[in-house]
Parts: C-alpha cells; structure tokens; sequence
C-alpha cells in the first residue's frame, strides 16, 4: 500500500482529533471529581479605576462562633499563579477558615492575576498595575463594608511583595494595622544568568492551568523534582496536591512573567516605576510577623529576610518577628513553599501562631526566631530528615 502526502496527512489529522477529544474527555472527568467548591457569604466583582475586574469573598462564620466586633477585618492575598484558594484549598487546611472559626471577619481576594482571562485582559496584568489598583480597590471596598477603618493584611508570596510595593504609596499606612506576610521574598534571584539578555516582550505566559488541571490525578503518584521545588511532599496531606491543582492554579500571563523575569535576571531587587520596593519599607510602623520556610526554594529564608530587614528600618521600635518553620527550629518538618498554605501541620504551626499575633494583643516581637539567629542557622544547617522516610502520624485529608 502506498501512502500518499494527503493520505498521510488525514491520518495525522484523525490523530489529533482523537487526541484533542480524549484529553477533553479526562480534563471533564478529574476537574469534576477533584473540584471542591466551598461557600462564601459574599461573592463580589469589583472594577478597579483601570477598569480591570478583581473579586473579593467573605468567608462565613460556623454557626454558634461569635463575632470578634472589637477587632479588624482581615484580607488574605494570594499568589502568583494562584487564586483566592490559595489559602482556602480545604476546611481542614485552611487559614482562612482558621480565623473565621475564631470569629474573624475574613476576606478572600482574587486579584487580576487570579482569574480566567481573556486575551485582552492578559495585556493588563502587570505586578505595577496590581500594585496601583488591585490593593486600594479590595481594601477599600472592604472597609466600605465592615465600617472598619483598617484591616490586617496576611500576604502569600506574591501577596506579600505586592504590599511591599503598595504600603505607603497606593494603600496609605493607617489602613493597615498589622501585617503577616508568609514566604513573601523581598528579593528574587534566579540560576539563569542568560535571562538578562532575553527581552521580556519575548517571553510567553505559562498556561499552569490547563497543566495543572492535565496532571491532577497522577500529581501524587511519585515526587518528582518538580514537587520538591515547589513544597515538601513529606509535608503534604495525602489528596491535599491534587485538589490544589484543581481548584487553585491560574495561569501566568505573559506581562506579568516578564516583570519577575527582568527581576531576575538583573540584580533581583523588587521595582515598580524604577524605584526599589525596598526603600519604601524603612519608615513603615506596622507590627509584622515575616514566616518563611526553612526548605523553600521559592522564596528562601534568605530572600524573605531581605524584607524583614527593611521592614521599619528607620523605625526602630516597629515590632516584627521573624519565624522559620523546619525542624530545626521546633517543626514537625521542613516547610517548603506550598507547604506554608498546605502543610499537614499548618494549623499548629502556623494558623496558631498567625491568630495570636493578629488577635487582641500581639506576641512578643522579639524571640529565638528573630533576626540573624534564624538566618544563620538556615544558612549553616544540614540536613535533618530522612526524604525516603514515611511522615509520621501524618492526619488524614
């Protein structure tokens, strides 16, 4: 038999119909089993002043939890390449929902970044935008509507750098009246030095999405590289990695991959307008409370430490603390990235002590876990943990 160029042609065209058909097919049956949505008492659209939409959610009390009138509302913000899921992925593993069971007035935002965008909207979505309009609107809009006149800011990675930038410059300081930033870094650095040469209007956004939601139900199966860069598996709830991928995973656009890479690929200081994000921490008066993870390998203790030292700078008696989870520092394991929303002892080691500093009275700012102590004993340690051991008395998802 003899194959002719259109014969051939079909063939490979009938391929990847099939194709196409069967990866909508199993994209249909995982995003269905693994969604799990989960109710919010508000649900709203915002405009900011550039016109782009961002929501804001307000997650309910349990019934028979009394109010805490006395205190703030608090914000939760996501990061990048993420929703406002990150830090409400499950009841069980949820921070959010930690401090509504305290009776907090808890609100969720999704940033522009966060959500399913059209081509168009892709084009808006810079770090400086979000920075200019994205905060102010969400904090203001929930002000607005708890009568409050300020809030506490808890920030995830993206959303912590992102108050960097805004604190003092688009959202004003008395809006904010204590701040939690967890694996936020205050300078990024990256091993591809030839990045710098490659224009950023060149690089591509990363369709995370489509293959996070793709490889779901296999994410688990066995670690790979990949699943140590971004959190501990040792420290993740079994079932915890693909509902994360299903529910929490947006895509990055291509703007706003470019802002990180030109970080990067430079001298890694944080800028928006040409001005060091740094610089406009020195004179901040805002209590804070920095976490990082001792095996990040996103946002390493090092890297948060760079905000932490500038946090106040000039104002000495700003109270801040630093906290490094890992073993060597009183952990039941190592925290990596992911694991900081997810971990299966988060709520021990870090929503505890995230509601005691965000509640009445503040926890001693200083302590073990503060200043050079944490940084050089990250930097000197070696490792404590067998990878290839099970995690004991692991809870269950």
């Amino acid at each position: 038999m003899v194959w002719t160029f259109g014969a051939t042609l079909l063939v490979a065209l009938a391929l990847t119909v099939l194709a196409a058909i069967g990866l909508w097919a199993h994209l249909l049956y995982w995003v269905k089993r693994l969604t799990l949505p989960l109710e919010y008492s508000v649900e709203e659209v915002l405009r900011t002043e550039d016109g782009a939409p961002i929501e804001i959610r307000r997650v309910p009390r349990p019934d028979g939890v009394e109010a805490q009138p006395d205190l703030p509302p608090i914000l939760l913000v996501h990061g990048i390449a993420a929703n406002h899921r990150n830090q409400d992925i499950h009841p069980d593993y949820s921070l959010a929902r930690h401090l509504a069971t305290l009776g907090r007035d808890v609100w969720l935002l999704t940033l522009r970044s966060g959500r399913l965008l059209t081509r168009a909207e892709r084009r808006s979505v810079r770090f400086s935008a979000m920075v200019r309009y994205d905060l102010p609107c969400a904090i203001e809009a929930i002000l607005e509507r708890t009568g409050a006149r300020s809030l506490d800011y808890v920030g995830f990675s993206m959303g912590g750098m992102l108050l960097y930038a805004a604190l003092g410059r688009s959202v004003p300081g008395d809006r904010v009246r204590r701040v939690v930033i967890v694996g936020s870094p205050g300078r990024l650095t990256t091993p591809v030095r030839l990045m710098r040469f490659l224009p950023g209007r060149l690089l591509p956004g990363v369709p995370l999405r489509l293959m996070a939601r793709s490889f779901a139900f296999a994410s688990e199966w066995l670690p790979t590289p990949i699943h140590h860069a971004v959190a501990n598996p040792r420290n993740v709830p079994p079932g915890v990695t693909r509902l994360a991928l299903v529910n929490c995973i947006e895509d990055i656009p291509a703007a706003l991959n470019a802002d990180f890479a030109a970080w990067m690929a430079s001298d890694g200081e944080i800028r928006v307008d040409g001005e060091r994000v740094l610089d406009g921490l020195a004179s901040v008066a805002a209590p804070a409370l920095f976490i990082a993870g001792s095996a990040d390998r996103i946002a390493p203790a090092t890297a948060v430490r760079a905000a932490f030292d500038a946090w106040g700078r000039d104002r000495p008696e700003t109270p801040k603390r630093f906290l490094v989870l890992g073993r060597d520092f009183g952990a039941r394991e190592d925290y990596g990235h992911g694991d900081l929303a997810v971990g299966a002892y988060t709520g021990v080691e870090l929503f505890e002590p995230i509601a005691r500093f965000l509640g009445p009275q503040a926890e001693d700012a200083s302590g073990p876990e503060t200043g050079a102590v944490a940084l050089e004993a990250i930097q000197a340690r070696q490792p404590t943990s067998d990878e290839t051991a099970p995690m004991p008395d692991l809870p269950a998802a």
